[in-house]
């Protein structure tokens, strides 16, 4: 299909110094936890992007100078000539396909290590990074830097530009934002207590980066782009900066113009110390989220302007060009999920792009300091790992036998659709319910949590146009069923649930709940899925530690129950502390009034009380009408145990093999049950596809060479 006149302007060149972008597509910079040291895990990553049709393709947050090394993040270093040629060899994969290639580097002034011996200068700014992420002013800050300190920063910009500029990169982008850099500390209030040229007034707060820029600018001539990646705002009390930080009606608009000659565009982004406020998840924010701090900049600047903040759809990428907000759509979880939506909407595939669901879990990935992952796409982070492309799937050499797979799960849905895509014969998907989409279909009732549905509305539009596959719906299925259903592989995927008591983690004996409230005791699926009715007051009992538990107490208290939360753990829904939800979660709860305790054991003091205990306080006696124990979650195997207990009859009946996947194995995120059956389907026809292929694993090889790093090395392979 030809590109509708709608998105033409998408497509439109731009010219970025002497640079020119093919498109209005700008994948923005973002770790992904392969860093600078596994560079064909970076390059593959990047290039899926670069080929997947964006015009402009950046690396990541990049550290300049050994001090500033956030181990043990996995990240992006500019160091020595080591790192240049790996980096080189990630610009190349970009280019390859047409894109330019960019790089932010960052004088980390927020996070570093505080101890003598590693490089650290006594005159070095840094602070120390709490528990929750939000950076202390250490002690001396900026203010202790001398000449001599300020010359050496400013000589490792230049010195890691150069390194830039040798390594390929098309675009170099000075890190001022998110309150990290040295950059934006010297700009902030709140970090600049200074009184010498160098504090107090905006001009003064300025001059190092500007002194930066032009030094920059100097060493790398005109034919690399440079520009600044600006925190425009540091928003509001309590997880921002206040009036003591930078505001977009403020110090920012003028910040743009005294710099304005200076860089060839300029990428604006929101957030202060906590820097995730930059990227919320779909729980908190709708599309276009940073539109009243960024919105009205353009008009202060002649160069072009990115703006990011969630945007997935093309419609609203058109609106937000049309209407002179800006001149670049910049996005990094968007292409997480799709690599190839500019492309897809050139060609006017618009209904097959894989929509980003705002989840967070590839935010959480880099907390936890490892590789990316994405719910939406599996092959995320697997494109050199594996060899995959999103985009593309091999003919299986198994492709003449049939498939039954059981459960239209996450898990079902992914394996029945990739199986579909190489060409099996007949795929068959069969579902008890009435509906694809198994617990997301409920789990999406939640509240903040209605755009998860995109992974079931992704998966039912790509089943329905493959031929091959058939949705059979409101058939249970038995071993027996499948034992005489003709098809050659039998996938199970029949998901998981959760327990009426199953065993508390955090002791490992039961819950003891259930025996004392009978029915008056609720599963979350009850909640969602069958809307029971509980009880005006109501404990929910939280073991799961992430969005279940804190979604289903805010959805009672948004209906007038009368909640109280409870939990061992240390936090509401412990995981989003990862996903970077938790602060939101906690503001919402609160403003329902749930009352919540954490560190707490719920056991029955009555049949209508329970009673909250606590080590560092006396024990609460609360009256309860409905006790929702999110607890235990227990795989659904019944059956794939009764197919593996009656393995004799599968030759007999012509199976070739029978396979799970998903909850049905080990209950988990759902990111890892659409991997799971992915996974399955990729390697369908391999000699044993219930035991994943090897992959490549980037580290070093005594003896080694670039030989041993493809998939067909003698280096992979498993021997006995």
């Amino acid at each position: 299909m030809n590109l509708s006149d709608r998105y033409s302007v998408l497509f439109e060149p731009i010219v970025l110094g002497r640079k020119v972008s093919k498109n209005r597509f700008w994948a923005t910079p973002h770790a992904i936890g392969f860093g600078s040291d596994s560079p064909g895990s970076a390059a593959g990553y990047r290039g899926m992007r670069a080929e997947g049709g964006w015009g402009v393709v950046f690396t990541e947050a990049t550290t300049i100078s050994p001090e500033m090394d956030k181990t043990p993040h996995r990240m992006s270093r500019l160091w020595d000539e080591g790192d240049v040629r790996n980096l080189a060899y990630v610009v190349s994969e970009i280019q390859r396909h047409g894109a330019l290639a960019g790089i932010e580097l960052e004088y980390n002034a927020a996070v570093g290590p505080m101890t003598e011996g590693r490089g650290l200068s006594p005159r070095n700014p840094v602070t120390t990074p709490g528990e929750s992420s939000l950076a202390v002013p250490y002690v001396g800050g900026l203010a202790g830097l001398d000449a001599d300190g300020l010359a050496e920063i400013k000589d490792a910009y230049v010195t890691a530009a150069l390194r830039s500029q040798r390594a390929g990169f098309d675009l170099i982008t000075l890190h001022c934002g998110h309150a990290a850099s040295i950059l934006a500390h010297f700009l902030i209030p709140y970090y600049n207590t200074r009184t010498d040229e160098y504090g107090g007034s905006l001009e003064n707060r300025s001059r190092f980066a500007r002194e930066v820029l032009v030094a920059v600018r100097e060493a790398v001539g005109p034919e690399t782009a440079v520009g600044l990646r600006l925190g425009v705002d540091t928003l509001d009390a309590p997880l921002g900066l206040g009036d003591r930080g930078i505001r977009a009606d403020g110090d920012a608009p003028l910040f743009i113009e005294f710099m304005d000659d200076l860089v060839d565009y300029w990428d604006l982004v929101i957030g202060g110390f906590e820097w995730a406020l930059d990227a919320q998840s779909s729980r908190t924010v709708a599309e276009n989220f940073e539109k009243p701090w960024v919105g009205h900049l353009k008009k202060y600047t002649t160069k072009p302007v990115v703006n990011v903040g969630r945007l997935n759809s093309p419609d609203t990428m058109v609106d937000i060009l049309t209407s002179g907000q800006c001149d670049i759509i910049g996005g990094a979880r968007a292409g997480i999920s799709d690599p190839f939506l500019p492309e897809k909407i050139r060609t006017g595939a618009i209904g097959n792009i894989r929509e980003c669901i705002g989840c967070n879990f590839c935010v959480s990935r880099d907390m936890a300091h490892v590789p990316i992952a994405c719910t939406q796409n599996a092959t995320t982070g697997e494109e050199f790992r594996r060899g995959w492309n999103p985009e593309v799937y091999s003919r299986a050499k198994n492709h003449e036998t049939d498939v039954l797979v059981i459960g239209a799960g996450p898990a079902g849905m992914e394996c029945a659709m990739v199986l579909g895509k190489r060409g099996m014969r007949n795929v068959h998907l069969i579902e008890a319910a009435d509906h694809i989409g198994g617990s997301i279909e409920w789990s999406a009732r939640i509240p903040g949590r209605h755009e998860w549905r995109r992974l079931i509305e992704y998966r039912e539009h790509q089943l329905g146009q493959l031929a091959n596959v058939e949705v059979i719906l409101n058939t249970a299925m038995s071993a027996s069923d499948a034992l005489d259903y003709g098809a050659g592989i039998v996938v199970v995927a029949t998901g998981s649930h959760y327990s009426r008591d199953g065993i508390d983690p955090f002791n490992r004996l039961p819950f003891g709940l259930e025996p004392v409230f009978g029915e008056r005791l609720f599963t979350p699926e009850q909640i969602l899925r069958d809307r029971a009715e509980v009880g005006r007051r109501v404990v929910v009992v939280d073991s799961d530690g992430y969005f279940m538990g804190p979604g289903i107490a805010e959805l009672l208290a948004q209906r007038g129950h009368e909640v109280t939360f409870a939990t061992k753990g240390e936090h509401v829904g412990e995981y989003q502390r990862y996903t970077r939800e938790l602060p939101h979660t906690l503001k919402d709860l609160r403003t329902l009034g749930v009352a919540m305790r954490t560190e707490t054991a719920v056991t029955p003091a009555s049949d209508n009380t329970v009673r909250l205990s606590h080590l560092d306080r006396a024990d609460e006696i609360i009256e309860v009408d409905s006790v929702v124990l999110v607890g235990t979650r227990i795989s659904d195997s019944g059956i794939y145990d009764d197919l593996s207990a009656r393995r004799d009859e599968w030759e007999s009946n012509e199976i070739a093999g029978v396979y799970q996947i998903g909850d049905s194995v080990r209950p988990h995120f759902i990111a890892e049950a659409i991997f799971s059956g992915h996974r399955l389907a990729r390697e369908i026809d391999s000699d044993d596809p219930a035991r994943q292929r090897p992959f490549i694993r980037e580290r070093r090889i005594v003896g080694g060479t670039d030989a041993d790093f493809l998939l067909t090395s003698e280096a992979l392979r498993r021997t006995i």
